[in-house]
């Protein structure tokens, strides 16, 4: 379901804590500050060379890999350039973007923790995608190209995430999943992460700042019809653009024995986006080409590939050809299948290929045993027919062979044999056929084996589909029973985090900053005199002037840090890498805020005061707990002081700066 506020997407709430718990990891990945700041600076019209420069400048390594580049042999300029704004001149706004957003997260993530993860692939994969929708969106004008190029590199990013934050998790997720089973993986990342990686890579895109056309992309890319976009949006077409980009980078990365097959089913991709098949075979080898260049310049692995064309004749040639150009009739269609025939007799293999071929199926032909079970494995088909006397493996052991995979155990299997007495039989329907016809048999009874067979498999296919319905059922009350762990770490009244969503947190970001020896900050807050807003206006007021505390302190907050109602009148505040100067400044923030800010319930109108204790985490304390323990004696110092003030911890407290001499 598509989260829409103001006519734009979020990231749901129910993910919202979710994302803050993996950011507060420290692991995810994400553009260094300085590509960032390009990127968004390239994203306003008015952004010149020289602002470009003056960033660049502050990141000398990038800026050193910026102008190497520039005065490459690829780039071939008559003069070298010495200056960083003449390299961004030279290379022109859009390609800088594209290098430093490349050279920030291809450089950090060239490998990782997560056994199961291929880091190079990834972004050989990402690579290509990039380029193939900043091809696409060129010549179908849905966004400019080197947006287009971004969205595609991202894409894939909350894969990458998943890998960083939870190495050892996704590893046996990606090891359960090496049928290349998109369902499942998304399935397996909700049940143990409560968020996949389509939902992170969109919130990720997201927080960086991209616009919500990328956000939606990226989210239903992998399947399009699964969002629900407008049809001919701009957000629909890009999503289709990148769809049939990430096809072609998986043409691009492909072993050669797939990937004539996978160019197939790039065309037909292509022609539901209204790109034929010439115009793809220009387009995909211009990509192929410039992801082998732009491959040297980011260190990004890249691979020969035959010319679109070349491989598309190869699939004619091997019985693959392009559905869309040999479409049969819709009565054909919903009567075919893709039938391999094992046997080791070239005439009787041609005699029943013409039998089925004139009957609507596709076949695929394998001469013995070894090479029917290797074909079985990789075409996939919904019906097997196989001799029983051949080479290498005759076909009772090629059934039982069969039967030993998870794919095997689906095909229906007709056995053909020249014996018919009641032992063959029983061996065959113990071997793991599903039906038994003596040689020679007839053309007709063959054909009605066939269509009852059919009906059978029309039925297995239903049933899959009913478990299919019921796993995702399953997987919707995950969800929903996520969202009620949610709901419990929510406090009602204020919408803030509650009491053991700020314990919790506190020890992840205790954990993570000593981990990497960064600074930790903890504010107590408490709502001075509230015990009189109850006694003279009433509960209801009373519940009214906490949520507005709790609004006027959230807006006041940083995006890094987290309040949370701790409870009663108290409230706490979280600070990741802060520290206690910049916290007391932030906790002077607060308070004025609070001040500021006019309540009108019931029989109450002013402002609210607040008293706010700081505390930064040090190498005495032992524990979370002692952190927070210091800011609360700071916040009784604040109290004992007069109130309306900001108390450091182990420091006498400060007036108030609207009441300072």
């Amino acid at each position: 379901m598509r989260h829409v506020v103001n006519g734009d997407p979020v990231v749901p709430a129910t993910h919202v804590a979710r994302i803050d718990e993996l950011k507060a990891t420290g692991q995810l990945p994400s553009p260094t500050g300085v590509a960032m700041a390009i990127l968004r600076l390239t994203q306003s019209d008015k952004a010149s060379a020289r602002d470009i420069a003056e960033v660049l400048e502050s990141d000398p390594a990038l800026a050193g890999r910026i102008l190497k580049h520039a005065n490459s042999a690829s780039v071939g300029a008559s003069r070298p350039a010495v200056a960083v704004a003449d390299a961004v001149v030279r290379l022109g706004l859009r390609t800088v973007r594209q290098l430093a957003l490349g050279f920030s997260l291809v450089s950090k993530h060239q490998s990782g923790p997560c056994r199961g993860f291929d880091y190079q692939d990834f972004w050989s994969r990402s690579l290509a995608a990039a380029l193939g929708v900043q091809a696409l969106s060129r010549q179908k004008e849905v966004m400019p190209p080197a947006e287009a190029f971004t969205v595609g590199l991202l894409s894939q990013i909350g894969r990458l995430g998943l890998a960083s934050v939870h190495p050892d998790s996704y590893s046996r997720i990606l090891e359960q999943c090496k049928d290349n089973s998109r369902d499942r993986l998304i399935r397996l990342e909700r049940e143990q992460f409560a968020i996949d990686h389509n939902e992170l890579s969109a919130a990720l895109l997201q927080d960086w700042g991209l616009p919500a056309l990328c956000v939606d992309a990226v989210r239903y890319y992998e399947v399009p019809e699964e969002g629900d976009l407008q049809e001919g949006s701009r957000p629909h077409r890009l999503t289709r653009l990148l769809h049939v980009a990430t096809h072609l980078a998986g043409v691009c990365v492909a072993d050669d024995d797939e990937r004539d097959v996978l160019a197939t089913e790039l065309v037909a991709r292509g022609q539901a986006i209204g790109i034929d098949s010439e115009a793809l075979a220009t387009l995909c080898d211009e990509v192929v080409r410039d992801w082998r260049e732009w491959g040297e310049i980011l260190h990004a692995p890249t691979r020969e590939v035959p010319f679109l064309k070349e491989m598309l004749e190869r699939a004619r040639q091997a019985g693959h050809a392009d559905e869309s150009e040999q479409a049969p009739s819709s009565e054909a269609k919903a009567i075919s299948l893709r039938i391999l025939a094992v046997d080791d007799s070239e005439l009787d293999l041609k005699l029943l290929t013409k039998y089925l071929t004139s009957a609507g199926h596709k076949v695929v032909t394998a001469s013995d045993g070894r090479e029917g079970l290797r074909m079985a494995l990789e075409t996939d088909p919904g019906m097997i027919i196989t001799d029983w006397i051949m080479p290498e493996m005759e076909g009772p052991e090629f059934c039982r062979a069969l039967r030993r995979s998870e794919k095997g155990r689906q095909i229906y299997v007709i056995m053909l044999t020249g014996c018919e007495d009641e032992g063959h039989l029983v061996e065959a329907f113990e071997a793991g056929a599903d039906d038994f016809i003596v040689k020679p048999y007839n053309p007709k009874a063959l054909m009605a084996r066939i269509r009852a067979a059919q009906r059978i498999i029309t039925l297995q296919k239903e049933v899959d589909r009913d478990k299919e319905q019921i796993r995702r059922y399953v997987a919707a009350l995950g969800v929903a029973n996520r969202k009620l762990e949610q709901a419990a770490l929510t406090d009602e009244l204020t919408g803030l985090p509650n009491r053991r969503y700020a314990l919790d947190r506190l020890g992840q970001e205790w954990a993570a900053a000593t981990r990497s020896g960064r600074a930790l900050t903890c504010l107590s807050i408490d709502i001075d005199h509230f015990k009189n807003v109850n006694d003279t206006c009433g509960h209801d007021t009373g519940d009214a002037v906490l949520r507005e505390t709790a609004a006027a302190l959230k807006r006041a907050m940083r995006k890094s840090d987290v309040v949370c109602r701790f409870g009663g009148e108290e409230f706490v505040a979280i600070c990741p890498e802060t520290h206690l100067r910049d916290a007391t400044q932030l906790a002077e923030r607060l308070r004025t805020t609070v001040e500021a800010n006019i309540v009108s319930a019931g029989t109450f109108d002013g402002g609210v005061q607040v008293s706010v204790g700081v505390a930064e985490r040090d190498a005495t304390m032992p524990n979370p707990d002692a952190l927070l323990k210091a800011a609360d004696q700071a916040l009784y110092a604040a109290k004992q002081a007069g109130r309306n003030r900001v108390c450091q911890a182990g420091k006498r407290p400060s007036a108030p700066a609207a009441h300072a001499t």
